[in-house]
């Protein structure tokens, strides 16, 4: 149901509004009309140049084809499927984004197209009223196979215009209803005619019009308005009626009949479907406050306080009879033959023709026939013209007497009062005392004196349910409605009765505390409790309850219920008005509401509703559903059962429409919803809904899959390193023993070739001394060769000893030990030296390996700098970082690194032992020679 209003569009769904503003995306919020152009798709216009779309509850523009600016009034869609737009600026198609003009102009030009509000299609015309009192035209006829405008007018103000299903056109002006005189416009002229064919209501001046859907018209206008059904009923509702609206706008009927009333200043009224009404003063203009009322046959009885009368109701007739005496404050009566008996709980008084206006001036007094003071039930007339009498004398004497001609001839004692008796299809009286008994008594009209004859007492049970009325349906059923225990209902088997049903609020009833009970020619129960008026019915087979008043949000006490006529039921309410109720609904003929979801939340998130697949932590699922049943929707009882969660059962229903789940595990669940509509009106609506939470991936097939994967891979490769370290103790172990036998091998290589040389030359040296000696030639020569290859085998031999020292593996030794050799091999062979070391430096250890290829290739710069350069002074620059650099820098003459003689194998010596060790030598000639020897210490 659609709402349009002044501040944006409502929606409601019979369980919830949903309201939508300039926040949500509306263009402006005073609306002028809406359209539904699809499943849950609504064009809406705003007033303003703007056209919005609703999409799944979602609102955005919609945009035309044109830029122009058109301020809607308007929607209609033709009988030829056309969708026409008003518009202030003129008449409009819409086709899908497509806008085009309608041109309403005369053969002169003169273009009618303005302000255009409301718009009837009958037969090939349309009738147009523009919104504006200053327009020159009130009224504009346009021929759709003409295509052009062939009558307007500007004599009367149109309020109203409706076609009706008989094909009629009526209007609505400041004179009341007429209709169009067909013959006349047919010959081009504009006349309205008043007659036989228009409603009751027809006298109304500047009224609505509107047909329903079922063909039945409304008239309305102000704070009144008209209903005439297919029947020709006419119904009136205002004020006195319940009608709570002033300045009625507008009258919508949905699908099931209920009639919408919107109203400027009041909201909307929803009245749910005609079949209900509030006779508010059957006299008009005398407000009732009805005390009493009963129905004979096709008649019905009333007495009015207000002005002191009885009512007769016959045929759609009701006649006054005022009752003369004022004292006479009647609460309940009963006809016997032509007379009408008038309880007022202390007396009964006799009107002896209750069809004569002078008879109600002399109402006499029938019983008691004395002046004792006794507290009376209502009289009951029996069918052998008898009347039943329920008498308290005293405190604790209670009897029922029999009256025959105004006398007692039957008296008998009962152990406690009772509030309403009633009689079986074969004649017998039966009344439910507060005490908890049932009795049962046989009339026997052939000896008054025992009129009345106790044929059966029972227990209405083990338990005090403290009965207050009593109903027999055709099937002789007994129901009886109590103080506090709602209505129960037992089955006489002949001998006893049994317990079958019991009714309470539970079960759907309005109240527990019943007044009065009556069964209609239909067989349906009726309840008048406290708060309300009920009915019960058996429909397939099963109980149904409706809640009459409390679906029309009406809670008063109800005390009498008659059949007015075979199709209507009237009761009293505790505040004197009468309840009208139409058993037949002509508007029963609808199919059941749809039963949808209408939000999804998760994590209170919104969602789409066909999400259905969420994460582990999404876990929280609340879902939102609706029934759109306009019939008392707040008594649709929702229910759910959720598959997959453990526990299969259907849920208590009730009329909470909002489903939470709450730390839902992992899984694939299936929601089954149910919707039961109150009294049975539709079957019950099922509706499903599955989803499914995945699991956190750890509890995932996939996941274990590749754990165990994952650790077959750990295995695999634990195994892999164990052998692969084991392998490496075994490859360590072996390079060490190679290490060892290279170092062995170098070491016995190095004394090999240094010392081994040496001690050759010595021994050759020697042994030409000893030649020498015996030629008697000179040694001293000889004797100095011997000297200094000692000593350089002795140098030799420090520098391996050095070098397998592992107390000198640091760079502080080795730079110590370089210094002191460059310094005094320099100066030995007369050249000045300068070393710069840096001052502050973090001592590493370096191997062997690197102590010795540094030393050497620093040993072999500084010789090819004694042997070639010609240099006078040598500079030495260690510097510390990541890696070792040395600088040696002379003054020499200098050389061409790519021309040196063949053979030399000294630069590639020292390019060997630095590459050996990772480094590296750079070599710049300008301005002397400087060699860059660099090796990384990690």
């Amino acid at each position: 149901m659609y709402f349009i209003t002044a501040g944006g569009l409502s929606v409601y769904d019979g369980e919830r509004f949903t309201n939508y503003n300039e926040h949500n995306g509306l263009a402006n919020e005073l609306v002028n009309d809406l359209f539904e152009i699809g499943p849950d798709t609504i064009l809406i216009a705003t007033n303003g140049p703007y056209l919005n779309i609703l999409v799944n509850g979602k609102i955005s523009p919609y945009p035309f084809s044109d830029s122009s600016d058109h301020i809607i009034n308007r929607f209609f869609r033709s009988k030829d499927g056309t969708l026409y737009v008003l518009a202030d600026d003129g008449l409009f198609t819409l086709n899908q984004h497509d806008i085009r003009k309608i041109i309403l102009a005369d053969d002169q030009g003169h273009d009618f197209g303005m302000t255009l509000d409301r718009i009837t299609e009958w037969k090939n015309y349309f009738f147009i009223i523009p919104w504006s009192t200053k327009s020159n035209q009130k009224l504009i006829i346009y021929d759709q196979a003409l295509r052009k405008v062939i009558i307007t007018s500007r004599d009367r103000d149109l309020y109203g215009i409706a076609v009706t299903p008989s094909g009629e056109l009526w209007i609505s002006d400041e004179k009341g209803l007429h209709s169009l005189n067909e013959k006349a416009f047919y010959k081009g002229k504009l006349e309205w005619t008043d007659g036989d064919s228009l409603s009751k209501a027809g006298n109304l001046s500047y009224a609505g019009i509107y047909f329903d859907r079922f063909g039945e018209s409304w008239i309305y206008r102000d704070d009144e308005m008209h209903h005439i059904t297919h029947q020709g009923i006419h119904q009136f509702f205002s004020e006195p009626q319940g009608l709570k609206a002033s300045r009625i706008s507008n009258v919508f009927v949905d699908r099931e009949g209920s009639a919408w009333i919107a109203s400027d200043g009041d909201g909307v009224v929803k009245m749910p479907g005609t079949q209900f009404q509030i006779l508010g003063d059957l006299m008009p203009g005398i407000k009732n406050n009805i005390s009493a009322i009963i129905n004979q046959s096709d008649t019905t009885w009333l007495f009015n306080t207000t002005d002191h009368a009885f009512y007769r109701a016959h045929a759609g007739i009701l006649t006054s009879f005022p009752l003369k005496d004022k004292t006479i404050h009647p609460l309940n009566m009963c006809i016997l033959g032509n007379s009408l008996l008038i309880g007022t709980g202390a007396k009964i008084f006799q009107v002896k023709n209750k069809d004569l206006v002078d008879s109600y001036n002399n109402a006499t007094v029938v019983f008691p026939d004395s002046s004792e003071t006794v507290d009376i039930g209502a009289p009951n007339a029996t069918r052998d013209g008898f009347i039943i009498q329920y008498v308290r004398r005293n405190e604790n004497s209670y009897f029922i007497h029999a009256l025959k001609n105004n006398k007692v001839v039957c008296t008998e004692k009962i152990s406690f009062s009772f509030d309403q008796m009633t009689l079986d299809h074969e004649g017998r009286l039966w009344l439910a005392t507060r005490d908890n008994k049932l009795l049962v008594y046989t009339l026997h009209p052939e000896v008054p004196e025992k009129y009345l004859q106790l044929q059966f007492q029972f227990p209405t049970g083990s338990e005090s349910i403290s009965p207050r009325c009593i109903a027999l349906d055709h099937s002789d059923n007994i129901w009886i409605g109590t103080r506090y225990k709602g209505i129960y209902m037992y089955r006489f088997d002949g001998q006893k009765i049994i317990p079958v049903q019991h009714f309470t609020t539970t079960e759907g009833l309005t109240d527990n505390f019943h007044y009065y009970l009556f069964c209609d020619q239909h067989n349906n129960i009726w309840g008048g409790a406290q708060t309300g008026l009920d009915q019960i019915s058996l429909k397939d087979g099963k109980y149904v309850i409706e809640n009459v008043t409390k679906s029309n949000h009406i809670f008063q006490g109800v005390y009498s219920i008659i059949n007015y006529s075979r199709d209507e039921i009237w009761a009293l309410t505790s505040n004197g008005e009468i309840i009208s109720y139409a058993l037949n609904d002509a508007h029963n003929d609808t199919i059941s509401p749809s039963f949808f979801i209408t939000s999804l939340r998760v994590n209170d998130s919104i969602y789409d509703i066909r999400s259905d697949r969420f994460t582990y932590r999404q876990n929280n699922i609340m879902v939102s559903v609706a029934a759109p049943s306009f019939i008392d929707e707040k008594s649709v009882l929702y229910s759910y059962q959720l598959n997959g969660s453990g526990n299969n059962n259907w849920s208590q229903p009730a009329n909470n429409a909002l489903f939470n789940f709450i730390n839902l595990s992992p899984g694939t669940y299936q929601l089954n919803l149910k919707a039961e509509f109150p009294a049975a009106l539709y079957p019950p609506e099922l509706l499903t809904y599955s989803f499914t939470i995945r699991p956190p991936y750890w509890r995932t097939w996939w996941f274990w899959l590749l754990i165990s994967l994952f650790t077959l891979g750990l295995l695999t490769l634990a195994l892999r390193y164990y052998f692969a370290r084991k392998l490496e103790k075994h490859r360590l172990i072996l390079e060490k023993k190679q290490a060892i036998e290279k170092e062995r091998t170098r070491i016995a290589t190095d004394m090999h070739d240094d010392l081994g040389a040496g001690l050759t030359r010595i021994k050759f040296l020697s042994e030409t001394i000893g030649i020498r000696k015996q030629r008697h030639l000179p040694v001293e020569e000889e004797i100095n060769n011997i000297r200094e290859y000692a000593h350089d085998m002795i140098d030799k031999m420090g520098e391996i000893v050095w070098a397998l020292n592992e107390k000198n593996d640091s760079m502080s030794d080795l730079i110590a030990y370089t210094r002191a050799y460059a310094v005094e091999y320099l100066s030995e062979n007369g050249l000045k030296n300068r070393v710069t070391m840096p001052e502050d430096f973090t001592d590493v250890i370096v191997s062997g390996e690197f102590r010795r290829n540094i030393y050497l290739s620093v040993k072999e710069v500084l010789h090819n700098i004694i042997k070639h350069a010609q240099a006078a002074q040598v500079t030495i620059n260690f510097e510390i970082a990541n890696e070792l650099v040395i600088r040696l820098t002379d003054d020499g003459i200098g050389f061409d690194p790519d021309t040196t003689r063949p053979y030399s194998n000294g630069l590639l010596n020292i390019r060997k032992r630095m590459n050996d060790i990772g480094g590296k030598m750079e070599i710049n000639t300008i301005k002397g020679t400087t060699v860059k020897l660099s090796a990384p210490l990690a």
